[in-house]
C-alpha cells in the first residue's frame, strides 16, 4: 500500500515538475489580449526517468495556463487528501 502511495505521489508530483521547463519561445508582448492568447508556444519537455531524452510540446498560452491550473489542483487534491488517510 506504501508503495502504491509513493508511485502516485511521484507521479503527481512529477507532472508539474515536467511542466516547469523554459519555453522555447517566449510569448510577444502585445496590445491585443485575444491574439495573445492563440498564439503557439512551443516547450522542450524532459522525459521521466530519462536525462537525454526530451520532447517538443506545443499549445496556445491559453491552453498552457490550463495545463498549469489543472497540474496546481491536482498537486493540491493530492497534498489534502494524504494528510486525512490512515495507515491500516
Amino acid at each position: 500500500m506504501t508503495k502504491a502511495l509513493f508511485l502516485i505521489a511521484a507521479a503527481v508530483v512529477a507532472a508539474p515538475v515536467a511542466a516547469q521547463t523554459t519555453p522555447a519561445t517566449q510569448p510577444a508582448p502585445s496590445n491585443s489580449k485575444k491574439s495573445d492568447v492563440n498564439k503557439l508556444v512551443c516547450q522542450r519537455q524532459d522525459e521521466i526517468g530519462s536525462r537525454l531524452s526530451a520532447k517538443k510540446v506545443c499549445m496556445t498560452v491559453q491552453e498552457w495556463q490550463e495545463f498549469r491550473s489543472q497540474n496546481r489542483e491536482n498537486l493540491e487534491r493530492w497534498q489534502q487528501s494524504a494528510g486525512t488517510r490512515t495507515s491500516g
